[in-house]
């Protein structure tokens, strides 16, 4: 992690950053903000994450930050601004006009009508009014204390903080609380980590090869020649052959580092440029390599429904995507909306009904098994025959009081699918 800040500010940050375990913490600090990109440019080794002081080193740097690193900066926030408004008020026994920089609008909002000060006027130059370095930061404040219309200039800068003290203005600078740079640190953390875990999601990516017309078997032997040496040369995969249906196994971050984050495909366009063969490819991404598998062979299913040579990815969260590397890609859900819910539910179901080897149930049967409400137990039927995974074959005998309950069955082959 490398901290890129004023001195002061960057030297607290660096400090909050050494509590977290692992990390490696490489200070780059600056006098101004306008030198970070510099810093960022000159700085040659790997990073894998840049934390800035503010957002002004952050928007001045942004286009010198390589693609492999993530980037964020530390917002100022409520806590900060209470802050402020507390030191000045010591100062000055009363709320004065305050001429402010970079803050969001929102929070200077917020903070003044949670302390009754709306009826109290304040100046504000964010970025959204456009950018400006720290001398021009300077003279934006300083017209407004010539002309009378602050009394007292609050920057997050340090630069424009220590060249107005130096001309004995009512100058206060807005630091981040302790908890403000914890809190952004752990966000970053958390990212990163998630990020890393997803970069490490096994990726299926099966090529299904057909022949038009007659088939030439020296074709597709070198075709899939081909598809094994680009899965070596690029994927650093290991392959599986079978029939007509080529396996390349690797990594989600090595895929999208290839595929340059699912935009090119010109690799299956380049296969297909061969008048003999057809050829499908179906992206399969999961948690487990049984869910990665699995949702490969049903992207190729979409693929290959297509007329011309085509490529579908399904994700970990049961998303399709395609025809990828057209115009016409769209993506949807494949089988639900709220996925991870009900796919834990599926998977409970699948495996208790696998165990007491039953596929006729009643919702009293569901309620026992998986100790729930007949309620629950009477949605997940529905669901489950909305989309045809069951269907109501009859009811029970009467033989006790009470209307007598439907009788599911349970497709097993089509719930192992779905749960999956």
């Amino acid at each position: 992690m490398a901290v890129v800040g004023p001195v002061p500010l960057g030297q607290e940050i660096c400090h909050i950053a050494s509590e977290f375990e692992g990390i490696d913490v490489i200070p780059l600090f600056y006098e101004s903000a306008e030198q970070s990109p510099r810093l960022i440019e000159n700085y040659k080794f790997p990073v894998d994450m840049y934390i800035f002081a503010g957002p002004s080193p952050f928007q001045l740097a942004l286009k010198f930050i390589p693609n492999s690193s993530m980037a964020y900066y530390i917002p100022f926030e409520g806590a900060d601004i209470y802050r402020l408004l507390l030191q000045v008020y010591e100062q000055y026994n009363r709320f004065p006009v305050i001429s402010y920089d970079i803050v969001d609008q929102d929070y200077l909002i917020e903070v003044y009508e949670e302390n009754n000060l709306t009826l109290i006027p304040y100046f504000l130059h964010s970025h959204k009014d456009g950018f400006l370095d720290s001398n021009a930061l300077v003279r934006y404040h300083l017209k407004l204390l010539k002309n009378q219309q602050v009394e007292v200039i609050a920057t997050t800068m340090n630069a424009v903080y220590e060249q107005l003290k130096s001309q004995d203005v009512p100058v206060f600078l807005i630091k981040h609380t302790k908890s403000t740079i914890r809190d952004m640190l752990v966000k970053a953390i958390l990212k990163e980590q998630d990020i890393k875990k997803k970069e490490l999601q096994l990726t299926v990516l099966r090529f299904e090869i057909k022949a038009i017309g007659v088939h030439d078997k020296q074709a597709v032997k070198e075709m899939i020649t081909e598809i094994i040496i680009f899965g070596q040369n690029y994927l650093l995969s290991t392959s599986i052959v079978e029939n007509m249906v080529v396996s390349l196994f690797s990594t989600r971050g090595v895929f999208e580092k290839v595929s340059k984050e699912r935009t090119d495909f010109t690799f299956i366009e380049a296969m297909n440029r061969k008048k003999q063969l057809l050829v499908h490819l179906g992206i399969g991404i999961g948690d487990t390599a049984e869910s990665a598998n699995f949702n490969a062979q049903k992207a190729l299913e979409h693929a290959s429904s297509n007329e011309r040579g085509s490529c579908y990815l399904i994700d970990e969260d049961k998303r399709i995507y395609g025809p990828l590397g057209t115009k016409e890609s769209v993506s949807y859900p494949l089988l639900f909306s709220n996925r991870k819910n009900i796919t834990l539910t599926l998977r409970r179901l699948y495996a208790w009904l696998f165990l007491v080897r039953k596929t006729k149930v009643t919702t009293r049967d569901i309620s026992m098994g998986m100790n729930t409400s007949e309620r629950h137990a009477s949605r997940i039927l529905k669901s489950l025959c909305d989309q045809e995974l069951a269907e109501i074959t009859g009811k029970e005998s009467m033989n006790q009081k009470g209307r007598p309950r439907h009788i599911y069955f349970i497709h097993l082959d089509k719930l192992k699918e779905a749960a999956n």
